[in-house]
């Protein structure tokens, strides 16, 4: 595999096998859930990484680098399908989709685009911010040169011809595995993380999108303040208000089945609950660097 790093498996499980025969493309084996999360020491934390940095640092900075660290934990989540085949991915790469105003886009109408942060699992929420943070400048302003490079490109194909034309990219880039020149290797990554939240919603859904190749769209809603049952340290219950915030995903059933996906969700939400432990995993990595 000569541009992207993958590694075939040889021991696919039943399940695996059966899924990738029955289904086609991600457009049908879509698992949509939701998970509620108690964001109140994660929101104290990016205040506290802000302050310390100097950086903008939101939740969804916090919740990409989360979902980095649980693809690094369960890598069976971090497989790409090729010509019915799994690959294991080489890297952890995180994309980011990006809001463009008009008033930011030189009088264009509003649109979405997006940046890849690669090797996210290696990087602290902090640096995820501010690779983010000046990519997403460069994006609004057309000065970032990968992404108006691509939309440049597609401009000139005729809306009859782009859905051949996006599948020509598909075959070529990714089951032929070759660089397409004046396109991006690999732009979408591992997975797709995306905020609604800064809209002021609270939850919503968005589909796979086939020629990303992701197995996890992750959209991030508006922390609001909830009723919320905790326990103290005594064990004893209590109703409370605290601030929560809702994770909307949809999964590629034909790669995650029901106990993986459970895996990956109870440990994102215990680095969101308690986010201090990426601190401690950051310090951990860098030791071993």
């Amino acid at each position: 595999m000569r541009h992207i790093k993958l590694q075939r498996q040889t021991r696919v499980t039943s399940f695996r096998k059966l899924a990738v025969a029955t289904w086609d493309g991600p457009r049908d084996p879509t698992v949509y859930g939701e998970l509620a999360v108690d964001m109140t020491r994660s929101l104290a934390y990016l205040e506290k990484k802000g302050q310390e940095s100097g950086e903008k640092v939101t939740l969804t900075h916090l919740v990409g680098r989360a979902l980095a660290q649980c693809l690094r934990e369960f890598p069976d989540a971090n497989v790409m399908i090729r010509r019915s085949r799994f690959y294991q991915r080489d890297a952890v790469d995180m994309f980011f989709q990006v809001a463009i105003t008009g008033e930011g886009s030189k009088g264009s109408a509003d649109d979405l685009s997006g940046a890849v942060v690669r090797k996210a699992d290696c990087k602290s929420v902090v640096e995820i911010a501010r690779e983010l943070n000046g990519r997403a400048l460069k994006i609004r302003r057309n000065e970032d040169e990968e992404v108006t490079k691509t939309k440049n490109n597609l401009q000139w194909v005729p809306p009859g011809l782009l859905k051949i034309a996006l599948k020509v990219l598909d075959v070529i880039g990714y089951e032929l595995n070759i660089k397409v020149p004046g396109y991006p290797r690999d732009p979408f990554g591992s997975s797709m993380v995306t905020s609604m939240g800064m809209f002021g919603i609270a939850k919503a859904w968005a589909p796979l999108f086939p020629p990303s190749h992701c197995p996890i769209v992750l959209m991030v809603g508006a922390v609001e303040r909830r009723p919320w049952v905790i326990t103290d340290e005594a064990g004893q219950e209590a109703l409370v208000i605290r601030d929560v915030g809702s994770l909307c995903v949809a999964f590629d059933h034909r790669i995650m089945d029901g106990v993986l996906g459970a895996r990956l969700t109870r440990r994102i939400d215990e680095l969101l609950r308690d986010p201090e432990q990426l601190d401690a995993l950051d310090a951990l990595q860098a030791q071993g660097a």
